[in-house]
C-alpha cells in the first residue's frame, strides 16, 4: 500500500470503517451498490471534532494516491472498495418500540398535520436513540424538533419499517397517528394598522370666497352666441364700423 502522510492515513481508517463497516453509526445509508452521497458524507465528518476539516479534495487525493484503490468516486457519490461494503439492511425484523427523528422547524407544522414522508426516492432515517436523532437533525437545522415514532404500533398496522445496522431504521412514510410531537408555535398575527384620519378642514379666513368646485366643474360651458350664418354676434358690427371708417377716409 502507498505510504501516506499521517493525516491522510487517519482519514483512510475512518473512511474504511464508515463506508465498509458501520455507516449507521454516522447516520449514513449506503445504496444497493455501496455508494453514499459525498455531501452527506462531508456533513457527517463535519460533526466529528478531528474530521471537520475534510473536504472533497481530500477524498480525491485518497482515491488517486492509494494503490490498490480503496475508495471510488463517481460523480457526487463515493464508496469503499476494500473490504466490500457490508449490507446492513435487515428486512422482516421487528423494529424497536420507539424510534426518533429530528425535523426542521420549517417542516414542523406540516408534519404535525400530515405525518412524515420522505422526499423523492429517499428514505426516512429513524434513529434508535434521541441523541442520535438530534445529532442528525442538527446537520440541517441548529434547533431541530424531536419527533417520537411509535414504531411497533406502526409496523403492526402495515407501515413498512426496516432496521439498518444497530442504530437506524428506515421507512418511506409514517402516518400522523403514530407520531408524538409538540404542537407548532402559534404564529403571531400582525396588528392591523389604524387608517389615518383625514385632517379637519380649517375654517375660512375672513373675506375668503369659497367655491363649490364640483358644482362649478359640472356646469356646461356655453358657447358664444352666433347668428344664422354661424358668425359670432360681434362680427357684423365690427364689419359695419370698418365700412364707416373707409367712407370717411374717402
Amino acid at each position: 500500500m502507498t505510504r501516506l502522510p499521517r493525516q491522510l492515513e487517519d482519514l483512510t481508517k475512518v473512511l474504511t470503517y464508515l463506508l465498509c463497516h458501520r455507516p449507521d453509526e454516522f447516520g449514513l445509508v449506503l445504496d444497493h451498490e455501496g455508494f453514499v452521497s459525498i455531501k452527506q458524507l462531508l456533513q457527517a465528518l463535519a460533526g466529528e471534532p478531528r474530521l471537520s476539516h475534510v473536504r472533497r479534495h481530500h477524498l480525491e487525493q485518497l482515491a488517486g494516491l492509494l494503490q490498490p484503490s480503496r475508495f471510488e468516486l463517481a460523480g457526487d457519490k463515493i464508496r469503499g472498495l476494500v473490504p466490500a461494503p457490508v449490507n446492513l439492511r435487515r428486512p422482516g425484523e421487528e423494529p424497536p418500540t420507539l424510534l426518533y427523528i429530528a425535523i426542521t422547524p420549517k417542516s414542523h407544522e406540516r408534519v404535525f398535520e400530515t405525518g412524515l414522508k420522505a422526499p423523492g426516492d429517499r428514505e426516512l432515517l429513524l434513529a434508535h436513540t434521541k441523541e442520535l436523532a438530534l445529532k442528525l437533525g442538527r446537520r440541517r437545522s441548529p434547533d431541530p424538533v424531536l419527533v417520537t415514532v411509535q414504531a411497533q404500533a406502526a409496523a403492526r398496522s402495515g407501515v413498512a419499517i426496516e432496521n439498518y445496522g444497530e442504530n437506524l431504521s428506515l421507512a418511506r412514510e409514517i402516518p400522523r397517528q403514530f407520531l408524538q410531537l409538540a404542537p407548532p408555535p402559534v404564529k403571531p398575527q400582525k396588528p392591523e394598522r389604524p387608517k389615518p384620519e383625514k385632517a379637519a378642514t380649517p375654517p375660512p379666513l375672513p373675506g375668503t370666497v369659497l367655491l363649490d368646485l364640483p358644482d362649478f366643474l359640472a356646469k356646461p360651458i356655453r358657447p358664444r352666441s352666433k347668428d344664422k350664418r354661424g358668425e359670432p354676434a360681434w362680427k357684423p358690427g365690427t364689419r359695419a364700423l370698418r365700412r364707416e371708417r373707409r367712407k370717411r377716409e374717402k
